[in-house]
């Protein structure tokens, strides 16, 4: 969610952000950043080019959620895809890291507001800003039946990407702002920067490693368990978080391989 009027994130000067409890849904009534819609599927938003999406789309919402995810799915036009939906084909794995642009803006503007730039680091997140705030999902689609019934401008607008107040948008109000505000205090600029990384990244493996490298995970984590075991019971089966899992152990092969005699040069991680 955004502030209707400046269009920044909530969660910046609003406690209780996050504290909705009812099924996000297609709604003009919501303000939200058109990147929400770019990363996660909705009941009754388009969804790339395949259509609107419906909850028989998600097998079993009880257990999964409401939700489906965007960033890892094929178009339908690429041909990549048979169908949406959980398919084998849209599984992979990341064996090397490559960094976006926006990625590296924002790590640039982090770095920077740790060294008392805030100004400096204001000026990058909002280019990441700007570029957001260019397109939305469009209808995608003019043939997809359901789709059409629901939103009938799309009968003649098969655009997937579209300006984020195009007329034909009736599924959700779209606005990113920028900060126009100098940035004075650094409490604020690391917050701003940081839920800029969790809406510019979401859904590319990042947020883990961010909990991690800001040493916050430890609360962070369970905060979220708290919460999201009420709405999925199978997570009150999670492991507790314990200061081990800041880093992850070194694999006893490479500790036994760094032996000079019989004194191992790479040390267990604590904990492990």
């Amino acid at each position: 969610m955004v502030d209707g009027t400046t269009g920044l994130p909530k969660a910046l000067t609003d406690p209780a952000w996050n504290a909705r409890n009812t099924n996000f849904v297609a709604s003009t009534a919501d303000t939200v950043d058109p990147r929400l819609d770019w990363t996660v599927g909705r009941d009754s938003v388009p969804f790339k080019d395949w259509g609107v999406q419906i909850p028989k789309w998600i097998r079993a919402p009880g257990y999964g959620g409401l939700y489906s995810p965007k960033k890892n799915i094929h178009e339908k036009a690429s041909g990549a895809e048979s169908k949406v939906g959980w398919a084998t084909g849209q599984l992979n794995s990341v064996h090397i890291h490559i960094y976006r642009y926006a990625d590296l803006l924002l790590l640039l503007a982090e770095a920077n507001v740790e060294l008392g730039n805030l100004e400096l680091a204001r000026g990058l997140v909002n280019q990441v800003r700007i570029r957001a705030g260019v397109t939305a999902q469009g209808c995608g689609s003019s043939t997809d039946t359901i789709l059409t019934k629901k939103y009938p401008l799309c009968k003649t607008d098969s655009r997937l990407a579209v300006p984020i107040n195009d007329p034909n948008i009736k599924w959700a109000t779209y606005r990113v702002g920028q900060y126009t505000t100098p940035w004075t205090d650094p409490v604020f600029a690391r917050n701003a920067v940081r839920m800029e990384r969790r809406l510019e990244l979401a859904m590319e493996g990042q947020r883990f490693f961010d909990l991690r490298r800001w040493g916050i995970e430890g609360r962070v984590i369970p905060a979220y368990l708290t919460v999201e075991k009420n709405r999925r019971s199978y997570l009150g089966a999670a492991a507790a978080f314990t200061a081990r899992y800041h880093l992850y152990p070194i694999p006893s092969l490479q500790i036994e391989l760094s032996k000079v005699g019989s004194t191992s040069a790479l040390q267990q991680n604590t904990g492990w």
